[in-house]
């Protein structure tokens, strides 16, 4: 294709096409106080998860601010790396943390936006992840088996933390 004398490639073999969007959110019920699930899944507690096994680090650049534009790098158990950028974080009635992927690292996707919220729920609470991203090379479906594999995992974590600290 031509357009005023430059030319355009069509198609090119380094170029990945989406057509998909993915928004998908989970949630669970804790029997626990909603700042001490908090405790595991805020911008400077989720350092915590290298516990289980999900990251074998969560450093902070610049060291553990919690401000808006603060950067999180995350390196998973294979070596790879994706760097997080805090959005918002608040902590009242409703603890909220928002944040974006800057550097994808090996995730097929882009514009990638989480969120992480903690509600109470009388004597519990209730954590819930969410996300919007776009998606590359991978399906919809593969990319929320994955993803929800991961939340799954981290629920449970959560939950066998909490039982040992009830019974120590």
């Amino acid at each position: 294709m031509t357009t005023r004398g430059a030319s355009i490639p069509t198609s090119s073999p380094r170029v990945r096409w989406s057509d998909s969007v993915a928004s998908f959110e989970v949630a669970a019920r804790f029997d626990a106080p909603a700042e001490l699930v908090w405790s595991f899944v805020s911008w400077e507690g989720m350092p915590r998860l290298t516990e289980g096994g999900f990251f074998t680090s969560a450093d902070f650049p610049a060291g553990p601010e919690v401000r808006p534009g603060a950067l999180r790098r995350v390196t998973t158990p294979d070596g790879s790396a994706f760097v997080e950028q805090l959005v918002e974080q608040s902590s009242g009635a409703v603890h909220i943390c928002r944040y974006t992927l800057v550097d994808t690292g090996p995730f097929p996707l882009t514009d990638y936006s989480g969120v992480v919220v903690v509600t109470p729920a009388g004597d519990g609470c209730c954590l819930k992840f969410g996300h919007n991203a776009t998606l590359i090379d991978i399906s919809e479906d593969a990319w929320r088996a994955s993803w929800l594999a991961i939340e799954h995992q981290v629920f449970d974590f959560i939950r066998v933390r909490l039982s040992e600290s009830a019974d120590s």
